[in-house]
């Protein structure tokens, strides 16, 4: 018998506005997610399903993402993750609700496209700064420097 895999579930919709940029670098600021442990419950007879609190992040912040109208990171990228302090959560269970509403509002083409993620905390103001950056070939092996922009650098 021959075994049959599962569709990939997507993330849903595409969020992304029409002729959206293409650029080489993007830096948005969004709301601190919830810990990864939170972003899905277990239903009786039903699986796996993005929790309320999941899904009010993923509203709020789609909302705050499309404010600052981003360009589009097409291709291979590194993703670069500063954390407030503030948030007391492990630093990578931010991962994980970021990269699928980058890939969700059009920001990246798909998340399985990061090839490199650099985590940091910092103390400038109580967002997350997330920054992609597009790679050339060879280019995931370059030292790379975070980016933590103030607060009005972005807004």
């Amino acid at each position: 018998m021959i075994a049959m895999r599962r569709p990939i579930a997507s993330h849903g919709p595409v969020f992304a506005p029409p002729g959206r940029r293409v650029v080489d670098s993007v830096t948005v600021l969004l709301p601190v997610p919830p810990s990864v442990n939170v972003l899905y419950r277990h239903g009786r007879g039903k699986g796996p399903h993005r929790s309320d609190v999941y899904r009010a992040w993923i509203d709020g912040a789609g909302w705050r993402l499309q404010a600052q109208r981003p360009g589009r990171v097409p291709g291979a990228y590194v993703l670069l993750l500063a954390v407030p302090r503030s948030s007391r959560m492990d630093l990578d269970n931010s991962v994980k609700a970021i990269s699928d509403l980058l890939q969700r509002h059009g920001v990246v083409d798909n998340d399985r496209n990061a090839v490199r993620a650099l985590l940091e905390w910092h103390a400038e103001h109580d967002e997350v700064a997330a920054t992609v950056r597009g790679l050339s070939d060879g280019a995931a092996l370059e030292p790379i420097a975070p980016v933590r922009p103030p607060l009005e650098a972005v807004a």
